[in-house]
């Protein structure tokens, strides 16, 4: 862990992480500080310099707090979550819900290496709403949209999705957003009964897609959905 003085005034977290790599001791570089939370060597370049990404993912947030030694509250710009200083949370009754970078398919499918490495920016919603959504679990809960007609009329290109990434298991039935091997889909699905290994149906509610099965051992369950939003 680097030694820094007292940043607590500074407000955002460019600013922030732009003083404590100047001020540590030893002097640490962007790209030594990119390395040591695990990413790319260009990584918190791209962050102080274009903004990209515009929020940094929560894992990284506690990795990049804990090598600078300071609190991983200060690192996260949502004014829903903290005051100026990054102390108090404003609001306890919202939480912030990740909105993922990438499209669920109704339709081919698009690769993803997980979906955890996507986030992009949070949505801020009513806490109390979120744990009934989630069974609880609020942290497991993410946004995605829609790519493609294979759900319509269900689900519409450009629809939100909300996921319940702790419900991986096709049991009871419902619509899920899955790797089939070939991409991410979004699929109804329902095990066929006496199979083994179990057996998948994926289904579509446009007739012009036809059902498909694939094996459980084939397929990788992100979540179920649990919600969507629509532009009217």
């Amino acid at each position: 862990m680097v030694k820094l003085a007292d940043q607590s005034h500074l407000a955002t977290p460019q600013r922030l992480v732009r003083q404590a790599l100047a001020s540590a001791t030893p002097a640490v570089t962007l790209k030594q500080a990119s390395r040591a939370i695990g990413m790319n060597d260009a990584y918190l370049q791209q962050f102080l310099e274009r903004g990209t990404p515009r929020e940094l993912p929560e894992r990284v947030r506690y990795k990049l707090a804990d090598f600078l030694g300071i609190s991983q509250d200060k690192l996260n710009p949502d004014p829903w979550q903290r005051d100026i200083h990054g102390a108090r949370p404003v609001d306890p009754q919202i939480r912030a819900v990740p909105f993922i970078d990438i499209q669920a398919s109704a339709g081919a499918g698009s690769v993803i290496d997980a979906v955890e490495d996507h986030d992009i920016e949070q949505w801020h919603l009513p806490k109390q709403w979120l744990r009934q959504l989630g069974n609880g679990q609020i942290d497991s809960l993410k946004l995605l949209s829609v790519s493609g007609d294979s759900m319509v009329p269900r689900l519409l290109h450009g629809d939100i999705v909300m996921i319940d990434t702790s419900q991986r298991t096709a049991s009871p039935p419902g619509i899920f957003v899955l790797h089939d091997g070939l991409g991410l889909v979004i699929k109804q699905i329902e095990p066929i009964p006496n199979t083994s290994p179990i057996t998948l149906r994926m289904f579509s509610d446009n007739n012009a897609y036809s059902a498909y099965d694939r094996s459980i051992d084939e397929v990788c369950i992100i979540g179920r959905v649990v919600w969507f939003a629509r532009t009217i």
